[in-house]
């Protein structure tokens, strides 16, 4: 299992260069108003593309957040789930949702 960043990537690179980090915030915010997909939907399909590339830190930030909003841990799982054979490999999506199962662990009962 890989070690968890201490803090998410965007504080990372707006603690060394503020100004990129605003922005590279910004350039999200925007891509997420820019459609008629909701925060909720648009985060699914960004742990799907996590899952495929193997990212685990982003995976469970982007992951925690979608549990924040109330969205079923199914839900997840689902979006993991749809890309078995399109662009994702039964190895990665085994492994995401691993690491969904371990997000649930730590979640309040």
């Amino acid at each position: 299992m890989a070690e968890l960043l201490a803090h998410p990537p965007t504080e990372c690179l707006r603690k060394e260069a503020a100004d990129a980090g605003a922005t590279f915030r910004r350039l999200r915010d925007e891509l997420l108003a820019a459609g008629p997909l909701d925060r909720a939907t648009c985060e699914l399909i960004v742990i799907a593309g996590l899952a495929t590339a193997g990212f685990e830190d982003s995976f469970k930030i982007h992951s925690q957040r979608l549990l924040d909003m109330g969205v079923p841990l199914a839900a997840l799982k689902h979006a993991v789930m749809v890309n078995l054979g399109a662009s994702s490999a039964i190895f990665q999506v085994a492994r995401a949702l691993q690491w969904i199962d371990e997000l649930a662990a730590k979640q309040p009962s």
